[in-house]
């Protein structure tokens, strides 16, 4: 009987703290959001050092031009991010080697479930968003 009383303690402050947590533009704020994210800002910090888009994701983040292991078994292939340029695709990642530092405005990764729900499938890998001035 005394069990009961010394679990309502504890839980009843988890539950509350479960129930408090926010979504929406809250979410921009949080680390993962920062690391999906390339400023403009940021680009023109480096812009003296790097020539095109790619060199500018090498730099600032590296993680996304890493393969995101293979796509089946059947296809041992490694899976890249597909990029797309002002919501159109574009291509493959080599093809951030054509687009000039001076033309852009952010760059963003979204996952392989966010590009597929926003592009289809093929988007095992994710895709990076490129925004130009």
């Amino acid at each position: 009987m005394r069990l009961l009383p010394v679990l309502a303690l504890f839980l009843l402050p988890l539950l509350s703290t479960v129930g408090c947590a926010s979504s929406g533009d809250a979410d921009r704020d949080r680390p993962t959001a920062a690391r999906n994210a390339i400023t403009l800002e940021m680009i023109d910090d480096i812009a003296a050092s790097v020539q095109d888009a790619y060199s500018v994701v090498d730099r600032l983040r590296p993680q996304w031009l890493r393969s995101r292991g293979s796509m089946s078994i059947r296809n041992p292939q490694p899976v890249y991010p597909v990029v797309y340029v002002d919501g159109q695709r574009f291509g493959e990642l080599d093809s951030l080697r054509t687009l000039g530092v001076q033309s852009l405005s952010s760059l963003q990764f979204i996952s392989a479930p966010q590009a597929t729900t926003r592009y289809g499938t093929g988007h095992a890998g994710g895709a990076i968003l490129v925004v130009t001035r």
